[in-house]
């Protein structure tokens, strides 16, 4: 692998194969993201990407479980992200997975037919960065999907089976959001199926239009209490049926809460309305509370 950057990848792929595909983010303009502020997009040539490939094959043919790395993999027209996995399958014949990161609009112009294809050559799991279910809090973001399109995408997933994580950020719509932010998030997730739904916390990023909205006082961090309160409000408002795990155990959370739903829900709810030293009816009229002071 050639890439001289920071290379990210989510913690349960740290003993995956890392095999690059792109370089950056092709769409690069969330306001709260610096991941790739500085590394021009670019799509890796084929003939690179299959030759690190048959390196890390030489290296260990067992591989079990391949990462794609790069902000969007998934960017690939079909027929070459078809003869990439193709050709993982060929190199490594034991590997059952392959998976990546990806966004709402790399899906948009994959066929539910073309998905299906995809997954039975071994795209097995997706990470997808959704944020928020709000369209007004989606906007303010510039994360340039709206919820419908979003639900619309996923759906897709569902039909084709591909399994993947739902990405959200508690705290990303302000001051005074919650509510919003939890309960149209909650809305968007229970016409879907998720593997996971993994919470993060907003986290104020250098070199961000965000860092900058903060520095001029157009745009307030929500505290604390309220953060830990629209977790309990988004946990109130999922409906889901079938199971789905949900966790809030990336590095940027300053709680626990795990659990598998719905058979964990009100474990889970306990313990977010214990931390916040009230009880459930309390912490449900304080969410709502905070969500009119606006």
């Amino acid at each position: 692998m050639r890439y001289d950057q920071i290379t990210y990848y989510p913690p349960f792929e740290r003993h995956s194969l890392l095999l690059q595909v792109t370089c950056g983010c092709s769409y690069n303009r969330c306001a709260f993201c610096n991941m790739y502020k500085n590394v021009e997009f670019e799509v890796l040539p084929l003939k690179e990407i299959l030759q690190d490939l048959k390196d890390a094959a030489e290296y260990n043919p067992y591989t079990e479980r391949v990462f794609l790395v790069g902000g969007e993999p998934l960017c690939l027209p079909f027929a070459q992200m078809k003869e990439l996995l193709t050709q993982i399958r060929h190199y490594l014949p034991y590997c059952a997975c392959v998976s990546m990161y990806a966004s709402i609009k790399n899906l948009r112009d994959k066929s539910v037919e073309e998905l299906r294809e995809l997954h039975r050559l071994g795209l097995g799991f997706l990470y997808i960065g959704l944020e928020s279910g709000s369209d007004r809090i989606l906007q303010l973001m510039h994360k340039g999907h709206s919820c419908a399109e979003a639900v619309e995408q996923l759906k897709k997933l569902n039909e084709a089976q591909i399994p993947f994580n739902s990405i959200l950020i508690y705290g990303l719509g302000g001051a005074g959001t919650a509510q919003e932010n939890a309960v149209e998030s909650a809305r968007m997730l229970n016409q879907v199926r998720s593997a996971n739904i993994i919470m993060m916390n907003l986290t104020v990023f250098p070199d961000t239009e965000l860092e900058t909205w903060c520095k001029e006082g157009t745009f307030h961090e929500a505290s604390n209490r309220e953060r830990i309160e629209e977790l309990a409000c988004l946990l109130e408002n999922l409906k889901l049926t079938t199971p789905t795990g949900f966790s809030t155990s990336h590095i940027t959370n300053p709680v626990m809460v795990s659990g598998t739903l719905p058979y964990d829900k009100e474990k889970m709810l306990d313990g977010v309305y214990a931390m916040l030293g009230t009880d459930r009816l309390n912490g449900i009229v304080a969410v709502c509370d905070v969500a009119t002071q606006r």
